[in-house]
């Protein structure tokens, strides 16, 4: 589990380094540095693509059985965290489109996951649900608890609470550098 302590900086959010450590014994580690918690649940694997240096923690769900989930590099998904792509309806069906989740991001413990894409650097905090379709840009911080509606659309350098979720902060520019030391 992610510990993350917040602190308020000129009024933006940022956030300290902070160190994951895992059992190797408990994880599959792949060619690529990837690290797969055994007790993560993969639909689909076919369809599920992690660049590198990628941990899935425990309780983890990637439904890659409903469309192609690309995972960036150096990305952290932490405990029960769901995957899942966004469906949509067109000629009376309902299709699932692909998703996309850039570098860098962390997606923490027991949040769902449904947006259309992920860029890179972006901070997903605990217990959030991003809605359907939704399209969170780079440098996007998602406060602890947040509900986004589906189609919401994240700006960079920008940080998002609440329920419905909505724009509370901004970003220092140097915000990309603090996912790059936090993953």
């Amino acid at each position: 589990s992610l510990d993350i302590a917040m602190i308020v900086l000129h009024g933006t959010v940022v956030e300290p380094k902070t160190k994951i450590f895992f059992d190797a014994k408990s994880y599959i580690q792949t060619k690529l540095g990837n690290k797969i918690s055994k007790k993560s649940i993969l639909y689909g694997s076919s369809k599920i693509r992690v660049l590198g240096q990628t941990i899935v923690e425990p309780g983890v769900i990637i439904r890659g059985d409903l469309a192609t989930v690309d995972l960036g590099k150096n990305c952290i998904l932490c405990e029960s965290a769901v995957i899942r792509p966004p469906q949509q309806r067109y000629q009376d069906k309902t299709i699932f489109l692909p998703l996309k989740i850039g570098d860098h991001c962390i997606i923490e413990s027991h949040s769902v996951i449904q947006a259309a894409k992920i860029a890179d650097y972006v901070h997903v905090g605990k217990n959030c649900v991003i809605g359907k379709g939704c399209m969170l840009s780079s440098c996007v911080k998602i406060l602890d608890n947040t509900v986004l509606a589906p189609g919401t659309v994240c700006p960079p350098f920008t940080v998002f609470g609440g329920s419905p979720g909505k724009a509370v902060a901004r970003l220092p520019p140097s915000y990309q550098y603090f996912c790059t030391e936090q993953t």
